[in-house]
């Protein structure tokens, strides 16, 4: 128990380190790319890396859905979570970004007491109300250095989370990997339709010319948006996997814990990529998003053993 603990850990981490260098290297393609080629492309590529690798191991049941409804609402509540977190890192640094992002968990809870009716008691309010400050410390609304922009990976975060409940309450019977080759063939549906209708919207050339990433359709395939394109697929296979394992291992609310060391991961490649340091409101945000994200976790860890406990 003691070692797949440890495994567990090491996973979640090495986890939300192909995630976070996934997603350095979307704000670098974010400079001379499409957003829905991307999308495209990477889910494309990933689909064919997962079927595959079925083919391989001649388990094709390991990718059978139990049925197709809620895979795909969840599939399009991911595509929209990372449409809208993409969507923001040409203006805004990686880490502040993650750290809107990571409001998921806060998400998650009050969609669970929604949807789920999962009882949220005092501490959960308390550390939801805690993350929202969180968010306004980062976005700073109402004062000259609002970054409007950050309600961008907030809205990802919130669809995230509802893509969660979703799997959580509907989707349990589901084996992982379907949901997983699901979300993709939809991505590569949306980037499809937006790389194909984008070029004939009448779109204003100024909203082109400061906001290319999204609002490009296909666009020449160099060498080097390419092999982005390819790191990216891997990274995401890596992280994707590394994570399913993880939560295998080790109970939910334990692997959470790890998440937040993606934070970490974003700071740093912020400050060694791009010389970017938070400031002081930055530091305070994340510091309060990532302290009632660990709350929550936490509680949701005590309720879970109450329950067992209360099974025997």
């Amino acid at each position: 128990m003691f070692s797949e603990r440890i495994l567990a850990v090491i996973l979640v981490i090495l986890s939300t380190f192909g995630f976070a260098i996934q997603d350095m290297v979307v704000k670098l393609l974010s400079e001379i790319g499409s957003l829905w080629q991307l999308m495209l492309l990477r889910a494309v590529l990933v689909v064919f890396i997962l079927i595959a690798w079925v083919m391989l191991r001649r388990r094709p049941d390991i990718i059978q859905p139990a049925g197709w409804k809620w895979p795909v609402f969840r599939a399009f509540l991911m595509s929209c979570a990372y449409s809208f977190f993409y969507a923001s890192l040409p203006f805004t640094a990686l880490a502040q970004a993650a750290a809107c992002f990571f409001t998921a968990p806060i998400f998650t809870c009050l969609f669970a007491a929604v949807i789920l009716k999962e009882k949220v008691g005092i501490w959960r309010i308390s550390s939801m109300l805690i993350g929202f400050l969180g968010v306004l410390y980062i976005i700073q609304p109402g004062t000259s250095n609002m970054q409007l922009i950050l309600f961008l990976p907030v809205v990802a975060g919130a669809s995230y989370a509802l893509g969660v409940v979703i799997t959580r309450g509907f989707c349990r019977d589901q084996p992982a990997l379907s949901l997983t080759i699901i979300h993709n063939v939809f991505y590569a549906l949306v980037g499809a339709v937006m790389v194909t209708f984008i070029p004939i919207i009448p779109i204003p050339v100024d909203m082109k010319v400061t906001n290319s990433f999204v609002f490009s359709g296909w666009l020449e395939l160099t060498f080097s948006i390419v092999i982005m394109i390819g790191i990216t697929s891997l990274t995401h296979i890596l992280a994707m996997t590394s994570s399913i394992r993880a939560y295998q291992l080790a109970d939910s609310s334990f692997v959470s814990l790890f998440e937040y060391t993606y934070l970490i991961f974003a700071i740093l490649i912020d400050f060694i990529v791009w010389q970017y340091i938070p400031n002081t409101e930055g530091f305070i945000g994340v510091t309060m998003i990532i302290s009632a994200g660990v709350v929550i976790a936490l509680r949701e860890r005590s309720r879970t053993t109450t329950a067992e406990q209360s099974k025997t």
